[in-house]
């Protein structure tokens, strides 16, 4: 008798990405997978929807216009009312940041496209690029001083060293939890909702005919879902580039 092989639910299956072009070079594994080509996806939709937005540059903006700039200075707005007016040069780089991972979690809840906010490698590389970002700023406005960072102000000298360690460890530790934030929201809120699909697709295999009716529950509450992840989608790209301000104003005002 052949053993019994349960097959993985689509609520975790949904996080693996499938192979699209095997690509292997010297040995490295260069494919491009259903994650890669969902983030080329929406760089170029993202791309094509700002290139097209701010192509006519109208006193009295279209629609695509004025969503363009809605959008844009929203971001503004938070960039230099957290970090100060000094930080309106970063502004076009927190604005990519805040697009992508916003448009590229949405799109991810369509039928065709792969959730790449969901894997940790992703969001961590952003937030690895944020934490290279703000040191070589800080660094550049701040010189040697940029290191009082890790030894505040009117510290008694027989505590230095304690606070010396701490502070570096928490400052090391940066990217990690903004790596980490972004992924945990989303990964969970994927997987209640699939985890809803499965229930509807167990009740009418296992119920028949009933189980179609029996299913309007819970297809309502996915819906429900849907609503409430679209929400947490927008305020964890917000929180995002909220702290990433946060940190770029350490950068330039030492402490």
């Amino acid at each position: 008798m052949a053993d019994y092989e349960p097959e993985t639910p689509y609520a975790i299956r949904q996080f693996e990405p499938q192979v699209l072009v095997p690509i292997d070079i010297f040995g490295l594994n260069l494919s491009l997978t259903t994650s890669a080509q969902a983030m080329i996806t929406t760089t170029l939709l993202v791309s094509a929807y700002l290139y097209y937005a701010a192509r006519q540059g109208s006193m009295v903006p279209s629609r695509l216009q004025a969503s363009a700039e809605l959008v844009y200075g929203f971001v503004a707005r938070t960039v230099v009312k957290t970090a100060g007016e000094e930080a309106r040069h970063a502004i076009p780089f927190v604005f990519t940041l805040f697009v992508f991972i916003l448009f590229g979690s949405l799109f991810g809840l369509t039928p065709v496209k792969f959730t790449f906010t969901s894997h940790l490698i992703v969001t961590l590389a952003l937030a690895l690029t944020v934490f290279a970002y703000v040191n070589i700023l800080a660094v550049h406005k701040q010189g040697l001083g940029f290191f009082r960072f890790f030894l505040p102000a009117g510290t008694p000298l027989y505590l230095a060293p304690v606070l010396v360690v701490i502070e570096t460890i928490s400052y090391l530790f940066r990217p990690i939890t903004l790596g980490v934030r972004i992924f945990a929201n989303i990964l969970a809120g994927h997987i209640m909702i699939k985890l809803f699909a499965d229930f509807c697709v167990m009740m009418i295999e296992g119920l028949g005919v009933a189980g179609f009716a029996a299913a309007l529950a819970p297809i309502v509450m996915m819906t429900v879902l849907y609503g409430f992840e679209t929400m947490i989608f927008v305020v964890q790209s917000y929180i995002f580039i909220l702290i990433t301000s946060l940190y770029i104003r350490d950068a330039l005002h030492a402490h």
